[in-house]
């Protein structure tokens, strides 16, 4: 925790945890962001997070678990479908990275196996925006969607994924895409630790900061990335 006017922040480190106080003269929150699944049926149990290189890690076991499994299921069609699908929810700088690894990933791996057909593998990316990269100017957002496009990814724009099961991700359009792999690189909110604070914050729970990145109104505080 913080302690903004004592100028305190409280730590818990040691292989035994305890309360520890550290007094600063100047701050620098950096946090980022957490995932937030609230009202989102389904996607903590389903969707799979994209925030570190364990899930990284994580996405690539569950590919080549897919691959392996798709490999030699020849009686049901449908979950044939759902083991071939892969699914990126975000449109943002995260999503399209994600989707564009994995789309190579998937394509390239893909050829061990013998029993998997080119035709059959299918990479989405779920964007709510009317064109992915909102957080780069329109030229270069479109000449992204044109190179994923290009590479086999397919895009599904205007729509937010509304709700995922084991084997389906639902969309806001009512569109269903079958899968058993699902990403979610939204939505975003601010740390709990920033949530905390008493501090000016804009939209989204964000910290206000101006154009040097100190927090509106601290003298000692400053915040810089996702968290402002």
């Amino acid at each position: 925790s913080i302690d903004v006017v004592a100028k305190k922040v409280r730590l818990a480190p040691g292989f035994q945890p305890h309360a520890h106080d550290v007094s600063y003269d100047q701050l620098v929150l950096a946090p980022g962001t957490v995932t937030d699944f609230r009202g989102l049926p389904g996607l903590p149990e389903h969707a799979l997070p994209f925030k570190n290189l364990a899930d990284a890690l994580a996405l690539r076991s569950r590919v080549i678990h897919a691959l392996d499994e798709a490999d030699i299921e020849d009686d049901d069609r449908e979950l044939r479908r759902q083991l071939l699908t892969f699914v990126v929810a975000g449109g943002g700088f995260s999503g399209v990275e994600v989707v564009a690894e994995l789309n190579d990933f998937v394509r390239h791996v893909a050829r061990s196996y013998p029993g998997i057909r080119p035709d059959e593998l299918r990479v989405v990316l779920v964007h709510a925006g009317d064109r992915i990269l909102p957080e780069v100017p329109e030229r270069l957002g479109l000449y992204a969607q044109r190179l994923l496009q290009k590479r086999g990814v397919e895009l599904r724009l205007g729509a937010r994924l509304a709700s995922a099961s084991g084997d389906r991700a639902v969309l806001s359009d009512g569109v269903v895409i079958p899968t058993k792999t699902l990403v979610s690189t939204i939505p975003s909110s601010p740390h709990p630790l920033v949530d905390a604070l008493p501090l000016p914050k804009a939209r989204g729970g964000k910290l206000r900061v101006d154009r040097h990145l100190q927090i509106e109104g601290a003298d000692a505080l400053w915040a810089l990335g996702d968290c402002a």
